[in-house]
């Protein structure tokens, strides 16, 4: 099972998919592109529930979970 975490105006936010469930599969990648591009910034999530140091660009089906942290304004 994959999982996306993220923060949205409802809070926060899970997503889940099975690896082998391709609509469920598309339905995870459109959201992932659509967070991407509203500026989030993704990572892999180790199996310790720790974030990796990496970044990741392209939705993985497999990565187990993601985390997007959404763009922080300064000013």
């Amino acid at each position: 099972m994959g999982e996306m975490k993220f923060l949205s105006s409802e809070g926060d936010t899970k997503i889940s998919w099975n690896p082998e469930k391709e609509k469920e599969v598309s339905i995870a990648k459109d959201k992932f592109d659509e967070l991407l591009k509203k500026g989030f910034i993704a990572f892999r999530v180790d199996d310790k529930g720790k974030k990796t140091s990496r970044r990741i660009y392209e939705f993985l089906p497999y990565a187990g979970t993601i985390l997007l942290i959404p763009p922080i304004a300064g000013g």
